[in-house]
């Protein structure tokens, strides 16, 4: 034990000298031992480096400087913009899934389906709703059949309402639980309607721009009270521009302004569109907008005016929302009253979206601007944009006046026949048959001619001629389209001769079309299938197969005796149409016509505009043998007849 001791004793003293030599090695390290003099520091030279190092920093920093003011401050604030917005989309991506973490549960795909699944996320979202949602939707089903009684309906809409008390907005806003809110609104009594709507009134606004919500107020537009109708109105007013320009919101409004709103209340609409201030206090002075800018012409305020509504238009155009009637109206303001650069920036931007907007009268009238006051590279750009689509305009009832247009107007006759008449033509029956298509074919024949036209549109596109925008002479521009489609107006005569003469509008186009068909044109077969057709009528006067007494045929007839004539005068031809009809029909069928009025109208007729040897020939088939036979009639046809024969003999 004790040498133990003595050892441990020992080891400690020698640590303790170890440490104690330690110290001094450290001590003199710094001192570099006596023997050794310590160095004198040099302030001047490490001043002169911290300053020498000063300066390098200040250059570097002054460099850096000029880089940033040489960089464009444009780019650099696009450049943080845009990482600001990638920052907040990353954080909006994070958060969404978040909070969908809890729904989206991965489930045991293979033991469930899809609708399952499908129920069971529902119930995640919706946590309480979802039963009562659930129930509704089960009565709806019911209530929305045709064969459900009126008490049974009766019945549904009051338990409804009991469970949908409270949650009016919320289930319009989802996809599946509105179409329960719309069929209440259909089929509920008065008083739950005002329920209904008294929970939503304050939010119309917000509703009409939400993707299911909307329908729950087109709903009210419909089935509502007239009460209910005026407060949603009247709840669109400040909002009537922003509502335009929204893909949703501008449903509500075309519903409105198109099938709800009177005369008076859809200017109240489009009043937004002429100032902020009409948003607020709406003018009742003025009834359009030409009374509008003049008064504020009078104030220097007219370019106020049409400055915020080419604002408004073009937010709309550039998010192609061009189908609804209150823009059509603004556009066709702005274009009447715009000055030239204002009706240049417009039709730049909308000539090859014209398309969507034939099918309004005001939309219509916007594309004739179009087409009158653009340039014939804004012309050319708006007739391609037309292709495929030409037989659908041709049959709009507001859409064949802008076809009238582009055959008065345009020059380039070779890109109107490519592509708006081959069009036509390719589907010519569809077209003639159409009440409104024909009225095109028969601006191709007769241009302007307001006995088979109306007189306002005739009178709408003489507008265009003291603008002087054409160069080519128009008499020369309707040959050159005529001369493109008389072949298959002179086939399609041919073939449906019948129905033709039967037909006013078609037989007087038939008639234009013979008086402008010039000494080239073959008329053999459309004269013999005319002789053919009169040839296999009927003989009995009251029949109507008897096309000599049918009403439409008999003067179809007079008027084609009379194109003739006048064709014949222009220039001399072997073969007329009195001249097949003599030859081709046997002298007995001929001279029953002398037994019908009618009959002898179109002997007449052919006396009158027939050439000599027509009217000899005619003279020797019924002198003498049916002068008899006329002088027993007692209809005026057969006196005229008798007088023309006998004083012409």
């Amino acid at each position: 034990m004790s040498t133990s001791v003595e050892n441990k004793k020992r080891k400690l003293s020698k640590k303790s000298d170890d440490n104690a030599q330690n110290k001094k090695k450290v001590h003199f390290s710094f001192d570099n031992s006596e023997k050794e003099t310590p160095k004198k520091l040099d302030f001047n030279a490490l001043s002169s480096s911290l300053k020498s190092r000063a300066n390098e920093k200040l250059a570097q920093v002054a460099a850096a400087k000029r880089q940033v003011r040489i960089k464009p401050d444009r780019t650099m604030l696009s450049n943080v913009k845009t990482i600001k917005k990638q920052l907040k989309t990353k954080q909006k991506q994070m958060e969404i899934k978040k909070k969908k973490k809890h729904i989206n549960i991965v489930q045991d795909k293979e033991n469930t389906t899809f609708r399952q699944r499908l129920k069971e996320r529902q119930k995640l979202r919706r946590g309480v709703l979802y039963d009562m949602a659930d129930k509704s939707k089960k009565i709806w089903e019911i209530l929305r059949r045709d064969e459900t009684t009126n008490e049974v309906r009766i019945k549904l809409c009051s338990e409804l309402m009991k469970l949908i008390e409270g949650n009016v907005k919320f289930l319009s806003m989802a996809h599946d639980t509105t179409r329960v809110i719309e069929c209440l609104i259909q089929f509920g009594n008065e008083q739950q309607k005002n329920y209904i709507f008294e929970q939503i009134q304050k939010d119309i606004p917000i509703m009409s721009k939400s993707l299911y919500a909307h329908h729950v107020i087109i709903k009210f537009l419909t089935h509502g009270t007239d009460n209910q109708k005026d407060l949603i109105k009247k709840s669109l007013y400040g909002h009537v521009c922003k509502l335009a320009r929204h893909s949703i919101g501008c449903r509500v409004l075309e519903y409105c302004y198109n099938d709800i709103c009177n005369s008076a209340e859809r200017f109240q609409l489009v009043q937004e569109f002429y100032g902020r201030e009409y948003a607020v206090l709406k003018t009742t002075d003025v009834k359009n907008i030409e009374e509008l800018l003049a008064n504020k012409a009078a104030t220097g305020q007219r370019t106020n005016v049409l400055e915020y509504m080419q604002e408004n238009l073009m937010a709309c155009i550039q998010k192609d929302l061009l189908s609804t009637s209150i823009i059509h109206r603004v556009m066709h303001e702005y274009i009447r009253n715009a000055n030239e650069k204002g009706r240049e920036e417009l039709i730049d931007a909308i000539k090859e979206k014209l398309i969507k907007m034939i099918h309004s009268r005001d939309g219509a009238r916007v594309a004739i601007y179009c087409l009158w006051y653009g340039t014939n590279k804004d012309r050319k750009l708006l007739i391609k944009s037309f292709k495929s689509f030409v037989v659908k305009i041709a049959k709009e009832e507001q859409g064949y006046p802008v076809l009238w247009t582009i055959f008065d107007i345009v020059d380039d006759t070779k890109l109107v026949s490519k592509i708006i008449l081959q069009e036509l033509m390719s589907n010519f029956d569809e077209i003639i048959n159409d009440s409104h298509g024909k009225k095109v074919l028969m601006y191709l024949i007769a241009p302007r001619n307001t006995k088979h036209l109306q007189y306002e549109l005739v009178q709408l596109m003489k507008t265009s001629d003291a603008l002087n925008t054409s160069k080519k002479d128009s008499e020369i521009r309707q040959n050159e389209l005529f001369e493109y489609c008389k072949s298959y107006f002179l086939e399609y005569f041919t073939n449906n001769i019948l129905a033709t003469l039967k037909d006013g509008f078609r037989g007087f186009m038939m008639t234009e079309m013979i008086e402008r068909l010039s000494s080239d044109d073959n008329l053999s077969a459309f004269y013999t299938s005319i002789s053919i057709v009169l040839s296999t009528s009927s003989v009995e006067p009251q029949a109507e197969t008897n096309l000599i007494e049918h009403q439409i045929s008999h003067n179809v007839l007079r008027h084609l005796i009379i194109a003739d004539g006048k064709r014949q005068k222009k220039n001399k031809h072997n073969e007329t149409l009195v001249s097949t009809l003599l030859s081709s029909i046997s002298p007995d069928k001929l001279r029953t016509w002398i037994l019908c009025n009618r009959g002898c109208f179109i002997f007449v007729m052919m006396l009158e505009h027939g050439q000599p040897d027509e009217c000899e020939q005619i003279r020797s088939l019924l002198v003498p043998s049916a002068i008899d036979t006329l002088k027993r009639q007692t209809f005026a046809g057969a006196k005229v007849l008798v007088e023309k024969l006998l004083s012409s003999s």
